[in-house]
């Protein structure tokens, strides 16, 4: 795929970005050749490099031709190994960019060490071509000091926090430098990050071959990890390509599952809407989780369901919290960043995030949901998990008639958000069936009588006769996509008139062509001023409700027209713009991701209505297994399959 993208004071688009990673940290590398994004030695640290928050203090490492080129950038088949192909008047050049991952180290926390983190080979395949590299460091968000000095083979110096070291198999005499290269000659660059003042001279050892060693035992492990996707059905590229990538933003050493490996790309291009999504959300993890069975990944699922459990979820008298560090900490205080200017002048830069502040009533039925999910695909609710859930279910049933922030964290004052009081339905639903299936104790009959008077308050005060839809907030009159959840939680039958109406109402009015913003900005006192584009996660999510209700053909078009907005990689961000198409907001976007790979198997879940479980049914010794669906009264909705 040819890449026409050009910078333009010094930033490229958002799209122009392919994603490389080890399950502890990634980096974004930009369609010239440039590491714009990388942290160390996790998601979660300081930039090591970040010009893609600003040109010109960010810090970069490039290596491209000097001359003019144009470029092919790509994916090796059913992998996240980068490869930038360059095409200029005298030869051609590729740039394999990979972060080494195997087996053995994958569950190794992210500390400082002497193996190289980053692996870029540098190869000339025909002709002759002059080589660009320049290694521009700027630790710390561009806050720390560094000195880089040349010594032989490698760039190495000390910041406050790490020493950093660039070893090559030519020599390197300056932080830029100039390679001209011929037919057949290879170059093989290694960062790595150690302790300060520790920088282990293996030289001898660092080679073209031994890089081209790392190469093929991350290919293999890349492989054998996808080989485990169950899905089949029609849009087997675009769900291939979202399950390698949110793979990468799982920290392998926890489980834990962050929402995007960026900080504060912009939802507007010059606005403040910019958040640092470095952290496990339980929400977002928790629809990660029900991405990962879909497709048959089961080993990510459990073992974001231990990290949860590690955690602890719900003490008795303690809330649940909103976000998590890689840790399991419910810490995310958030700072504005003055040294960096913003991508694209788009201010402030943030670190750590106040969401975890905010009440967010819905977080207990995700949670619920996927804890019904892990035991329908085989796990085992023990008596020890169950005083977890059991208090979340009592947290759901004593403060679902309270305002919170809900799903999209609006900075503006609490109110009674519809989507809210569904999910604490789906809490207390999903605790019932747990109980019932495992005889696990709790209060039936206050949890029952919890379960009718949400789904009455939902039905009565959430929906508008006028608007023909369920409304953003009790009592309100505009409409929320959020609300197309109601097809997958099974809230009401998928041939309910007031469903049918909403998932019209969201299309006719948060929709622009097939894009749907999450709800109407203008309208909407969220405490930002600015504006957003459409969200991604809500328009795979139309496509999902249009399949989960029987429009089938138009949930396929919608689905397939969804991916004009893919980079050339493949990959989405949170938003696009709805004028132009610009991806906007933190890249890649899990979100994103996990609702498309949603959207995809229940596309093709219509087609053919004996894919999946469908429910629990106790088997031998506690432990579930499917059953086919039963019909039940008004507020008993049987759950997704």
């Amino acid at each position: 795929m040819s890449v026409g993208f050009q910078r333009s004071d010094g930033y490229l688009p958002i799209a122009a970005y392919g994603l490389i990673g080890d399950c502890r940290s990634a980096a974004l590398v930009s369609a010239d050749g440039s590491v714009d994004w990388l942290c160390l030695p996790r998601f979660d640290d300081p930039s090591l490099f970040g010009r893609i928050l600003d040109a010109r203090r960010g810090g970069h490492w490039q290596i491209c031709p000097v001359e003019d080129f144009r470029v092919v950038q790509r994916y090796r088949d059913r992998s996240n190994i980068l490869e930038t192909i360059f095409s200029t008047a005298g030869g051609t050049a590729v740039i394999t960019d990979f972060m080494p991952i195997d087996d053995a180290g994958v569950s190794d926390h992210a500390r400082p060490h002497p193996d190289p983190r980053v692996v870029r080979i540098v190869e000339c395949l025909t002709g002759t071509v002059t080589v660009r590299h320049q290694f521009k460091p700027a630790p710390d968000y561009a806050m720390a000091k560094s000195r880089i000095v040349a010594d032989g083979r490698r760039l190495h110096g000390d910041t406050e926090v790490l020493h950093i070291c660039l070893q090559s198999t030519v020599a390197l005499t300056a932080a830029t430098s100039r390679w001209r290269m011929r037919a057949g000659d290879a170059i093989a660059l290694g960062l790595r990050s150690d302790h300060p003042g520790s920088c282990h001279n293996t030289s001898k050892q660092w080679t073209v071959d031994r890089s081209r060693e790392l190469a093929r035992s991350t290919q293999e492990y890349w492989w054998q990890w996808i080989d485990g996707c169950t899905y089949q059905g029609p849009f087997q590229v675009p769900v291939v390509r979202s399950a390698l990538c949110l793979k990468l933003m799982t920290y392998a050493p926890t489980g834990a599952i962050i929402a995007a490996p960026t900080t504060s790309l912009p939802e507007q291009v010059g606005g403040p809407r910019n958040w640092d999504y470095r952290f496990t959300w339980l929400r977002d993890a928790s629809f990660t989780l029900y991405a990962f069975f879909q497709v048959g990944m089961v080993d990510e699922a459990n073992a974001f369901f231990a990290w949860l459990m590690r955690i602890g979820l719900g003490p008795r008298g303690h809330d649940v919290a909103n976000l998590y560090t890689l840790d399991g900490e419910a810490r995310a205080d958030e700072h504005e960043l003055d040294s960096l200017t913003g991508y694209r002048n788009s201010s402030p830069v943030r670190t750590g995030n106040a969401a975890i502040h905010q009440l967010q009533l819905d977080v207990y039925g995700e949670l619920l949901d996927s804890a019904y999910l892990y035991a329908r695909f085989g796990g085992s609710i023990s008596r020890t998990l169950w005083r977890e859930l059991h208090a979340i279910v009592e947290l759901a049933i004593d403060r679902w008639q309270l305002p919170d922030a809900s799903i999209w964290e609006p900075r503006g004052q609490s109110q009674h958000f519809t989507y809210s009081k569904m999910m604490c339905w789906v809490a207390v639903d999903r605790g019932l069936r747990l109980a019932e299936q495992f005889e696990l104790p709790h209060d039936a009959a206050r949890w029952t009588a919890a379960r009718r008077d949400i789904h009455t308050a939902v039905t009565s005060r959430g929906y508008s006769q006028r608007l023909r839809s369920f409304t953003q907030v009790l009592d309100g009159d505009s409409v929320d996509a959020a609300l197309l959840r109601m097809t997958q939680v099974r809230f009401l039958r998928d041939n309910d008139p007031r469903l049918l109406g909403t998932i019209s109402a969201v299309a006719d009015n948060l929709g622009s062509g097939v894009l749907v913003h999450r709800y109407d900005v203008g309208s909407a006192d969220d405490g930002l001023p600015g504006d957003e584009g459409a969200f991604l996660l809500c328009s795979f999510w139309l496509a999902d409700a249009l399949a989960h209700v029987g429009r089938l053909e138009e949930a396929h078009r919608w689905f397939e027209k969804l991916m004009a907005f893919a980079s050339p990689l493949g990959l989405y961000a949170e938003e696009a713009d709805t004028t132009s198409g610009e991806l906007l907001g933190n890249f890649p976007q899990a979100f994103t991701h996990l609702s498309l790979i949603g959207a995809a198997v229940n596309i093709e879940r219509a087609r053919h209505r004996n894919l999946g479980v469908h429910g629990l049914h106790r088997g031998p010794r506690g432990r579930a297994r499917s059953r086919p669906r039963a019909r039940r009264p008004a507020g008993e909705q049987p759950p997704t399959p």
